[in-house]
C-alpha cells in the first residue's frame, strides 16, 4: 500500500470517528464518567483536534497555503475554520456552550500536532517511480 493511501484512509477513518465523537456531545452521549477528570474537554480538545491536524496533513502530503507571504500548512486551516464553525454553532445549541478555552486548546493542539506530522517523512510521487 502506497504511503499516501494510508494516510488518506487513517485521515477519512478518523475523521469518521471524530463525526460520532461530536454527534455523540450534541446527542448528550458521551460517558459521565469523564467528567470526573479535571479539564477532561480542554485535554480532549487539544488531543482529538490536534490528531485530525496530524492524519489530515500527512493525507494532503503536507500541502501549504501562503498567506501574507507565509507558507501555513492547509490542514491547520482546516482544522481550525472547522473547530471555529462548530463552536460557534454551539452558541445557538441549548446543550452545548461556546468555550475560547476550548478553541485556544484547539489552536495548541493543532500548532503541536503539525509540528509532529512535519517530522514524519512521507513520499512523494517522485520518489516511488524511480
Amino acid at each position: 500500500m502506497k504511503s499516501s493511501r494510508f494516510w488518506i484512509f487513517a485521515c477519512w477513518a478518523y475523521l469518521g470517528f471524530l463525526m460520532f465523537v461530536s454527534i455523540s456531545a450534541y446527542l448528550k452521549l458521551l460517558p459521565t464518567e469523564l467528567s470526573l477528570f479535571p479539564h477532561y474537554d480542554t485535554v480532549l480538545h487539544f488531543l482529538l483536534v490536534g490528531l485530525a491536524a496530524f492524519f489530515t496533513h500527512l493525507a494532503l502530503k503536507k500541502r501549504k497555503v501562503t498567506l501574507l507571504n507565509i507558507p501555513i500548512p492547509l490542514a491547520g486551516l482546516l482544522a481550525f475554520g472547522g473547530r471555529t464553525i462548530d463552536e460557534t454553532i454551539q452558541i445557538f445549541t441549548p446543550s452545548r456552550s461556546f468555550d475560547l478555552l476550548d478553541l485556544g486548546a484547539d489552536l495548541c493542539g493543532i500548532i503541536l500536532f503539525l509540528y509532529l506530522a512535519e517530522k514524519v517523512s512521507i513520499k512523494k510521487a517522485s520518489d516511488t517511480q524511480s
